[in-house]
């Protein structure tokens, strides 16, 4: 597990899983529909590379994420590799980070708080104080969160806000990210800036970052090394983003000028359900497709690009290798989170204290006087 050189392999995956919310009852009884979600996905990432998998909603791009992070409920069948070793559970919460689009962080605590408290949660108790500062240190510059690592979480943009949770699963050092619509609900520039953050993360420390993106722009495209698109559970295409154009051209679906690759390939990879007839053609064109793709994608899907152009030479033992903190260092650094958002030090957390000493009190008195000259009226 320790090479310079990391590859995760998806062969052959096969996954079933519950196609409709459904409701309480059939939960109760375990009745909620089921159907194949993803079909004989088959694909591969190395490390350095940022890997987007595109498709609209219902295509399986969540449930791949929660396949490979062996999350997912219902059976799964195929292989999942990381370096050659099959990923369990255990293996990825050990060596792999997962960032969901509705994370929420904890109030009353400051983007530094947080990932320091991320750091003793998740990094060995064999790693000294000081490699876990630094490591904090460098996650905030990396994130370009240093001008406003003091200020509580509830008061950054959501810009900040989402680079802070995606820095909770960095802290540790995952060999592999997965982050399910990382740019949700972000302006096109923020959008921009955190994509290139995370490109700039998986080249700088040769790791694995892959993404999840249903209207992805064309300002992205060059941050991506690879691009997975799905529909209904069919792989489409996966492979090199530059030599994607080639490949849809090859089989007679060249992108027209002026448009975004991206986007346009996720259209042609799309149900369209305005009509019958129009769901007929589309759905029998991207049969055809995937098909295709199975046949002649081979070279695509396994080619690897140059090797990143950076020294890996300090990155390559993650810190996740060296296991998790003891149960005494998680007790402890939950007190002393805890302690630290009842008591901040921040003006917000002024305010929070000042609410808690005072307010409070104050509302018993008063609660309690206005029952005690009731008492005294009615006794009267």
């Amino acid at each position: 597990m320790m090479n310079s050189e990391f590859i995760l392999e998806l062969i052959s995956v096969f996954h079933t899983g519950p196609v409709e919310p459904g409701s309480c009852l059939q939960k109760l009884v375990g009745n909620v529909p089921t159907g194949v979600i993803l079909k004989d996905v088959s694909l591969e990432i190395h490390g350095g590379e940022l890997m987007a998998i595109l498709g609209s909603k219902g295509s399986g791009k969540r449930a791949l994420l929660e396949v490979i992070s062996r999350r997912a409920q219902g059976p799964t069948r195929g292989q999942i590799l990381l370096n050659h070793v099959p990923m369990s559970l255990r293996l990825f919460q050990d060596s792999c980070g997962y960032v969901t689009y509705k994370t929420q962080l904890l109030e009353g605590l400051t983007a530094k708080h947080t990932l320091e408290y991320a750091a003793k949660l998740s990094l060995s108790s064999k790693i000294g104080s000081s490699v876990r500062c630094g490591r904090v240190r460098q996650v905030l510059a990396d994130l370009a969160l240093t001008q406003v690592a003091n200020r509580p979480v509830e008061q950054l943009t959501p810009s900040e806000y989402r680079r802070l949770v995606i820095g909770v699963q960095l802290i540790k050092d995952p060999l592999v990210v997965l982050l399910d619509e990382p740019a949700w609900g972000l302006d096109p520039l923020n959008t921009y800036f955190v994509i290139s953050i995370l490109s700039n993360h998986a080249k700088k420390y040769n790791r694995i970052i892959i993404i999840t993106m249903e209207k992805p722009r064309s300002d992205i495209l060059p941050f991506l090394d690879r691009v997975t698109y799905l529909c209904l559970g069919d792989v489409v295409y996966t492979g090199s983003t530059r030599h994607m154009i080639d490949y849809f051209r090859s089989i007679g679906f060249p992108c027209p000028e002026l448009e975004n690759p991206l986007m346009y390939y996720l259209c042609l990879s799309t149900v369209d359900r305005r009509s019958r007839e129009r769901f007929i053609d589309s759905n029998n064109q991207i049969a055809a497709l995937v098909e295709k793709f199975k046949v002649e994608g081979g070279p695509y899907r396994k080619y690897s690009g140059p090797p990143p152009d950076v020294d890996l030479s300090e990155h390559k033992v993650p810190l996740s290798a060296y296991g998790r903190p003891g149960i005494l260092s998680t007790m402890l650094a939950l007190l002393g989170r805890g302690y630290t958002m009842m008591f901040p030090c921040s003006y917000v957390g002024i305010e929070h204290l000042f609410f808690r000493i005072f307010l409070l009190p104050a509302f018993f008195f008063l609660l309690w006087n206005f029952y005690w000259q009731l008492e005294w009226s009615l006794s009267g």
